[in-house]
């Protein structure tokens, strides 16, 4: 057991509300701890394919682990961080280049992740969202030109019913106003 699986069981079994449990109930909570614990820890897994020498155009998808690493795999970051040192899991891997009965076929393998549910997998490699997502910018860059007294230099330009954009347009402390009627219609702008 690491560190972090001891500290786990010992904080559950210092844990004042021990006189009012029974023994199946503290060894559930041990576990469940224990559990809790190395779900974030053991984490890796060995994604690989191997051929055998008698039908190469048969591949076999194999998964090996979980396996342990020395951090909590909660970020992108810290895989990439695991992906550069060497583990159990690479060691592993390493393994499957080859049949190690009659040293023929071939192998390879990467390091993966591995999720007990879907949503954790689709969590752990969602990119951060900005402070103002990418779909709603348009209205703060617009907000903030408006505050500065841009939107007068915008030409958006009035527009007739029609669609015909207007050519001169004047701008004022409103925004921009066409001169005169709609050049193909005669008729006013919006």
């Amino acid at each position: 057991m690491t560190g972090r699986e001891v500290a786990a069981v010992a904080a559950i079994l210092a844990d004042p509300e021990n006189e009012n449990r029974t023994a199946e109930e503290m060894a559930d909570l041990a576990i469940e701890a224990l559990d809790d614990t190395r779900s974030r820890t053991h984490r890796l897994a060995v994604v690989g394919q191997i051929q055998f020498s008698e039908a190469p155009e048969t591949t076999h998808t194999v998964v090996l682990g979980p396996f342990s690493c020395r951090s909590i795999l909660d970020t992108r970051d810290k895989f990439l961080e695991v992906l550069k040192s060497g583990s159990a899991a690479r060691t592993a891997g390493r393994d499957l280049a080859w049949d190690p009965k009659t040293r023929l076929g071939r192998g390879r393998f990467t390091l993966a992740p591995a999720f007990a549910r879907p949503r954790d997998a689709w969590d752990f490699f969602r990119p951060d969202e900005p402070e103002i997502p990418r779909r709603l910018a348009w209205i703060a860059e617009s907000i903030q030109r408006w505050e500065a007294g841009g939107s007068a230099a915008v030409t958006y330009g009035p527009v007739c019913h029609c669609g015909t954009h207007i050519e001169r347009i004047l701008p004022t402390s409103v925004g921009p106003v066409a001169p005169g009627p709609c050049p193909v219609h005669g008729g006013r702008t919006r």
